[in-house]
């Protein structure tokens, strides 16, 4: 079995830029980079240290998941075969990192490349956390302002141990078609929002 050998590529202008979705690949290679499918298209094992941000995307307003490299212009290529010239024919590939003059191209140990696998799934796991937090604090404002809409629409001296959504649920029958129609479509998102399988898990996990 041959041994990891890395090397650093430089990589030109705009290759480490998130390449288009191909739904034909993996779910694991959804973000991958155009240098990295380049690569990977070839048969090269690539590595590009990265870190993920929400932007808002500026003509829809979508909040949309992006990804960076940390280091701009290199990304880490694993030669075991040290087939340099077929990685410099690679689209996006200007050269590899080279040592003083004279010299060829530099090899970075194992440990230096797991070091930074492992800085990257550290940032992974914190945007992550980040990203939930965000996405249940939505939830929970919108949860509260659909049932402040149902406390308008339905029928006073309901009981407190009753449920909002129990009661727009025994009332509805009572309402006019049109207002009939606008409570049972706060129904459906109230339990879209409330019967979320990731947050009821997180819950038990408390």
């Amino acid at each position: 079995m041959n041994r990891s050998r890395w090397y650093a590529i430089r990589t030109a202008p705009g290759y480490q830029r998130m390449a288009a979705v191909d739904e034909r690949l993996p779910e694991s290679r959804r973000m991958e980079s155009i240098i990295e499918r380049n690569c990977r298209k070839d048969g090269f094992d690539i590595f590009m240290p990265s870190f993920y941000k929400e932007l808002k995307h500026h003509r829809t307003n979508e909040i949309i998941e992006k990804r960076f490299p940390f280091l701009v212009g290199y990304a880490f290529v694993n030669l075991p075969r040290l087939n340099f010239e077929d990685l410099r024919r690679v689209d996006g590939v200007i050269g590899l990192l080279r040592g003083s003059i004279g010299y060829g191209p530099l090899e970075f140990p194992d440990g230096m490349i797991e070091d930074l696998y492992f800085a990257e799934h550290e940032r992974r796991q914190a945007f992550l956390y980040e990203q939930h937090c965000r996405r249940e604090n939505w939830r929970q404002e919108r949860v509260q302002h659909l049932r402040g809409q149902l406390r308008k629409i339905l029928p006073k001296g309901r009981k407190a141990r009753v449920s909002m959504v129990d009661q727009a649920e025994m009332a509805i029958d009572s309402l006019s078609p049109q207002i009939k129609e606008r409570v049972q479509k706060i129904i459906s998102e109230l339990n879209g929002l409330t019967s979320d399988v990731e947050v009821e898990n997180l819950r038990q996990a408390v």
